[in-house]
């Protein structure tokens, strides 16, 4: 009898150290199995898969999605930018998008029924490139600056970058070159720019076709030199959120998630990398670009959303759409629907992220 009291104890305590180690696993794993998997529609920024955006895609390659009771049911394929993934939200095809915050900013400011559910990126870091004469930012004023729109949050991203340098984003030459990393490369190493805005990932593909010799990144990591700039979002319709309230807060945990994992496990983001995107970027180098991410505070492990950053924005939003508020946008929390992300909060816990690069979440209280 005493032998098997023991075996029992023994059971007792293995099963509740293993509750305690795997606590939100096991919370995850119910949803999971204990009802069917809830359809979501989502569209991603750009239809070719791009590890540094494509987390929907990303999310369902580490079984992210069959893990929160969910089910990924990928959207239209789009071309453009920012705002036809908000006009998407908006004429309902497709539950959820992801954009960038001007793109949302804009349809909220035109009376569109969008809110921002997480953000993806609370540092919009990325890389500044330049023909090889140039040696320093100071040294390449008034030049010509590819980026990928002249509205839109790269060039945001960029301006705020430079008047963190001490310059003036007036003293250089903005030229809209759309699409991803490829365009404005081509325009880089072809010289019709002297200066392009690249994604780190678009840096690993110019150091592997071997164009450092012409060419070099000026800025590694723009977030050095910015505050916490909101920049990837996702969007929905506040109906959608309130009709699939539970949906909503499974989408925004599962995120957090992925994005806890990617911060402290590279492997998480390069072997998934590996799988969708096929760019013949070797493993290593793949290791190299998570760095670069991780090192920027690309990740959010906090969900992104921070309204004195967004206020900063907003202030240059106004600014160079020569607008001021009106009855839609107005303040920061205009434009968030931060109840999903409180709750996976409140269970989660606040996290520590990328050293000197907060994640900061300003408006959250217990």
């Amino acid at each position: 009898m005493s032998i098997r009291v023991s075996q029992l104890a023994l059971v007792t305590v293995f099963l509740l150290c293993f509750g305690v180690v795997h606590q939100e696993s096991m919370a995850a794993s119910v949803w999971a199995a204990s009802t069917s998997p809830i359809p979501i529609k989502a569209i991603e920024l750009t239809p070719t898969p791009n590890p540094s955006n494509a987390y929907n895609r990303m999310a369902d390659s580490m079984g992210l999605f069959a893990k929160y009771g969910l089910s990924y049911e990928p959207g239209p394929d789009l071309s453009g930018g920012g705002p036809m993934r908000v006009q998407a939200v908006v004429t309902e095809n497709t539950d959820l998008a992801t954009s960038d915050i001007i793109a949302a900013l804009g349809g909220l400011y035109s009376g569109a029924k969008v809110k921002v559910l997480m953000v993806m990126t609370p540092y919009g870091d990325e890389q500044i490139w330049s023909q090889a004469r140039y040696k320093t930012m100071k040294a390449a004023l008034g030049q010509s600056w590819a980026i990928a729109s002249l509205g839109g949050a790269q060039r945001f991203n960029d301006q705020m970058a430079v008047q963190g340098m001490g310059l003036d984003p007036n003293d250089f030459k903005w030229i809209a070159i759309p699409g991803g990393d490829g365009p404005r490369l081509q325009a880089l190493i072809t010289a019709r720019v002297e200066l392009t805005t690249l994604s780190h990932i678009g840096a690993a593909l110019a150091e592997s076709k071997g164009y450092t010799s012409k060419i070099h990144a000026i800025v590694p990591h723009t977030a050095k030199y910015t505050p916490p700039i909101p920049r990837l979002v996702i969007v929905a319709r506040p109906s959608w959120i309130e009709q699939h309230e539970d949906a909503a807060a499974r989408y925004v945990e599962m995120m957090l998630d992925m994005m806890r994992q990617w911060q402290n496990h590279s492997e998480t983001w390069v072997s998934n990398a590996e799988k969708i995107y096929k760019s013949g970027l070797s493993r290593q180098q793949l290791q190299t670009v998570w760095q670069e991410f991780r090192d920027g505070g690309y990740f959010s492990v906090n969900g992104g959303i921070n309204y004195a950053a967004t206020q900063k924005v907003m202030d240059l939003f106004f600014k160079l759409r020569k607008e001021s508020p009106n009855e839609y946008l107005s303040k920061p929390s205009d434009l968030y629907d931060t109840g999903p992300l409180k709750k996976a909060l409140a269970k989660m816990g606040i996290v520590k992220g990328t050293p000197g690069l907060p994640d900061t979440p300003d408006w959250y209280n217990k």
